[in-house]
């Protein structure tokens, strides 16, 4: 008895479910759409996409919704639709019985802003979205030699290491790729360019830079250099102006 139990409990969760989520589905089809409620995530960071924009989406897929059944727009053909957004990561639709549709979006997230060509961003996922006419997201810029399987598979990696150090992420702003895939980063602070070399392997070399930052540079002024390399082992080899 003690084994047939579990097995009759789950059934009749089972069929409570079911019953559940059949009056909720026929109720809903009984509700007047009263309008739209859209949560757009992380605006304090990033503001591709507003109210006004999912709104033009629901429009364009469904015309106008308010006062036709809440069950005429169909939840995953609207998820499908928001997310060809290139700057949408994410949508989840659901309906409450108040007659009103719920609309979650996220924003994909830029960490790195590519200079060369038309330009354009890699997001946190090693993906490619273009750049917006209505905002632009303060992460680091690289320019110089740069193609999109670099930036996405190497360049984008390096950069959000550069995020999980606080110190680093205050202060790089850019990066220049020459064409053997070396890396300049320019400081926010400071007249001089830093010689980092290639990203693989580079935790001890930006290690070696912020000691010399913290404790080297500190004693000969911010603008004593033009030039601080740091390709050379258990060194960093400086040129002064």
């Amino acid at each position: 008895m003690k084994r047939v139990l579990p097995y009759i409990l789950s059934c009749i969760l089972l069929v409570y479910l079911i019953i559940v989520l059949t009056f909720v589905a026929t109720k809903l089809g009984e509700v007047t759409c009263r309008g739209v409620r859209i949560a757009v995530k992380n605006t304090d960071v990033n503001m591709f996409v507003d109210e006004e924009d999912i709104m033009k989406a629901i429009k364009k897929g469904y015309g106008d919704i308010t006062n036709k059944s809440i069950m005429a727009v169909n939840k995953d053909s609207l998820e499908r639709i928001l997310v060809k957004n290139p700057m949408i990561k994410s949508a989840q639709v659901y309906y409450s019985l108040d007659g009103y549709i719920h609309v979650s979006i996220k924003q994909r997230e830029p960490v790195l802003r590519v200079m060369t060509g038309e330009g354009y961003y890699v997001d946190s996922d090693g993906k490619v979205m273009p750049l917006s006419s209505k905002f632009t997201s303060r992460v680091v810029v690289a320019t110089g030699d740069i193609s999109k399987k670099y930036a996405c598979e190497k360049l984008a990696p390096f950069v959000m290491s550069l995020r999980d150090d606080s110190f680093l992420d205050a202060y790089i702003e850019q990066l220049i790729v020459r064409s053997n895939e070396d890396i300049v980063m320019i400081p926010k602070v400071g007249d001089f360019r830093i010689i980092l070399g290639k990203v693989e392997n580079s935790r001890e070399r930006l290690d070696k830079l912020i000691l010399f930052l913290k404790n080297g540079i500190a004693k000969k002024g911010w603008n004593h250099y033009k030039e601080v390399n740091l390709k050379f082992d258990n060194q960093v080899v400086c040129v002064r102006k």
